[in-house]
């Protein structure tokens, strides 16, 4: 499996059945001289009202350790041998907590974390997005003690992969997403040190190689116009692009929607009430809000606030409906926005938005959404609240600040799509969902690696067994 003039490679380990086989295609195609293996779950979730000893739990701790070895012996197939770890010595351990106290006490408001760097390093908007998931909460409170542990955490992280990087001088990092603390810290680390690093977290690309100036494991949305003013038979793309789009509008789930449970559009007996002339598309509150370059918000519940905030002051006619795919903690966020703001109009979730769409509203809003395509395709204008994927061409409205977003969300009525906005949403379209751009040339594509998803072991089983040469997996483990 391994030559002597192979790189030298660092593979996460993800308890991930799609990552899992997409590895081991990758050590099959490099033939690495050595694999080692980063276990990066230092993180312990802490729900409102516990105590913050549930961090020497002696139950989560063991159970973290199973797990650890399960997937140890598992990456051992594709040739791991050693297994490192994000945390550094007992004593190191001391001090980042004693550091991180400190660090916690400068901060004044939500914009102190997001700006804030750890020995030089930006790890603000992933420590940001690891307490939304980790404390289950829609929005931080920059005086919680939780706080403070993630940012000793997220210290252990930084020390621990900088020693990581300088002790094996790794040439490739191979990880499953650029977000959070575990997996965001040793990336930029990673980056910082030379190594070259590649994550698989977009539907877009199988691999994507970072850099320095794009840590994000989703795509470089920003080239896509200019890309695809390069590529000849401009006709014949679009209409490949309409083809795949349309199904999603059906009631089916195309490649970009895979993650939906249920498709937005299928057809339903619910209808669209009166008077709505907008629809403000909410998101899952605990979706990492920070994946793209920049939000006008510091997360999704101060954005909801707001433009619900003008809606009701204004007595907009828009409406909100909630993600449809959301967790079951985005649903009681909801329901507590709901008492908030009584006087808003909701709409069922359940409602498709084929009925929204032909209801004749006159815009949808999102921060970054999928929506923001899928309205101006049917002609309706969209605004942003942030950069998107779709921000190359001209396809939504997205304001440079909360002022002008508040000026364009009071005078809806006004907003207006380009002549040509359903020629761009299928030139977009191709470019996200389409075409290939893959950081490593390996031909994965061909091998149908979506089908399997993060938890799907014997779909996982069944795809190898279907594949006499399967690359780097020993199929009698």
């Amino acid at each position: 499996m391994q030559s002597p003039q192979g790189p030298k490679v660092l593979l996460q380990m993800p308890a991930d059945y799609f990552c899992l086989t997409l590895f081991s295609m990758v050590v099959s195609g490099l033939r690495p001289s050595v694999v080692g293996g980063l276990w990066h779950q230092n993180i312990m979730s802490n729900l409102k009202g516990e105590s913050l000893g549930f961090v020497r739990h002696p139950g989560r701790r063991l159970a973290r350790f199973l797990d650890r070895q399960k997937w140890a012996k598992i990456y051992a197939t594709l040739g791991v041998r050693s297994v490192l770890d994000l945390e550094p010595s007992l004593l190191s351990r001391f001090f980042n907590k004693v550091g991180a106290k400190r660090i916690m006490a400068t901060l004044k408001g939500k914009q102190d974390l997001l700006d804030l760097r750890l020995n030089g390093l930006v790890c603000g908007d992933l420590i940001y997005d690891t307490y939304l998931r980790y404390r289950v909460q829609p929005t931080v409170d920059v005086n919680d003690p939780y706080l403070a542990y993630l940012i000793a955490k997220a210290l252990d992280a930084q020390q621990a992969a900088r020693s990581i990087f300088k002790a094996h001088q790794f040439d490739l990092f191979f990880s499953n997403y650029s977000s959070y603390i575990q997996h965001g810290i040793p990336v930029r680390v990673a980056l910082e040190c030379g190594v070259d690093v590649y994550t698989a977290g977009n539907l877009s690309q199988y691999l994507k190689k970072l850099s320095v100036n794009d840590h994000l494991h989703t795509t470089e949305h920003w080239t896509y116009k200019e890309k695809f003013s390069k590529y000849k038979e401009h006709d014949l793309l679009i209409a490949q692009a309409k083809n795949m789009l349309e199904k999603r509008f059906t009631g089916g789930v195309d490649e970009a929607t895979q993650y939906m449970k249920t498709s937005a559009f299928l057809k339903s007996s619910e209808l669209m009430p009166n008077g709505v002339e907008g629809v403000v598309f909410l998101h899952d509150f605990f979706d990492s809000p920070h994946c793209h370059r920049w939000m006008l918000f510091p997360d999704f519940l101060d954005w909801a606030r707001f433009t619900l905030g003008i809606i009701e002051k204004h007595q907009l006619p828009i409406a909100i409906k909630p993600h449809p795919n959301q967790l079951p903690e985005s649903i009681e966020v909801v329901d507590m926005l709901k008492k908030e703001f009584p006087s808003v109009r909701w709409l069922p979730t359940t409602l498709s938005n084929q009925v929204i769409f032909q209801s004749g509203i006159r815009c949808g809003i999102s921060v970054y959404g999928t929506i923001l395509h899928e309205l101006a395709y049917h002609g309706i204008p969209a605004l942003a609240a942030g950069d998107h994927p779709h921000s190359a061409f001209d396809i939504a409205t997205t304001p440079n600040s909360i002022e002008e977003y508040r000026r364009y969300l009071i005078q809806f009525r006004e907003l207006r799509l380009s002549d040509n906005a359903k020629k761009e949403v299928l030139a977009f379209y191709y470019m996200h969902n389409i075409n290939k751009n893959e950081g490593l040339d390996l031909d994965l594509d061909r091998w149908g690696l979506r089908s399997i998803g993060p938890n799907e072991s014997k779909r996982f089983g069944a795809f190898i067994n279907s594949h006499p040469n399967f690359p780097a997996m020993d199929k009698s483990s």
